[in-house]
């Protein structure tokens, strides 16, 4: 998979649903949840909160796992404070190129795998994550995100790999 910019992550689901699963063209369950998910990924890197709003379910959920020093909300409930959390978390960052690696989906659950890189807002450090996301729907809107996020320095990164033979 490919690095993309957060407003072009909508385009990049249905490749990486397919990707390995030859009978995914006939999962029109996750296939639709994918579409939701496309739906509210655009409207955050649009700025599109009452959009946003409209996909949600009305006791939806958010839980984040990331190290102390995140400045960010790790949990909301409902839809008020989950768009205040999304709206304040995604301020902190800014040039985001997530890069899926893997997603999976069944019933009303899809799982992501992603490693994104970006730049803090507060002191325009660049940033690495390694992200695992879970997103459950009901009734065609999100219900619950849980998301864990692993962030490094990228030259950190590059320092722990192992030389080329």
């Amino acid at each position: 998979m490919t690095e993309v910019s957060l407003a072009e992550v909508p385009g990049a689901l249905g490749p990486a649903f397919e990707a390995g699963d030859p009978l995914a063209a006939g999962r029109t369950r996750e296939r639709r949840h994918l579409g939701v998910m496309g739906e509210i990924v655009g409207a955050i890197a649009a700025g599109e909160y009452d959009e946003l709003r409209e996909l949600l379910c009305p006791d939806v959920t958010l839980e984040i796992t990331v190290p102390p020093s995140v400045p960010w909300v790790r949990h909301a409930a409902g839809v008020d404070e989950v768009i205040a959390a999304v709206r304040h978390n995604f301020a902190t960052l800014r040039d985001q190129r997530p890069t899926p690696l893997a997603l999976a989906a069944q019933g009303d659950t899809v799982m992501v795998m992603a490693r994104e890189t970006g730049t803090w807002t507060a002191n325009d450090e660049p940033y690495e994550a390694m992200l695992s996301q879970q997103w459950t729907f009901r009734d065609e809107k999100l219900a619950l995100m849980r998301s864990v996020a692993a962030f490094t320095r990228p030259e950190s990164r590059e320092r722990e790999r192992p030389a080329a033979a």
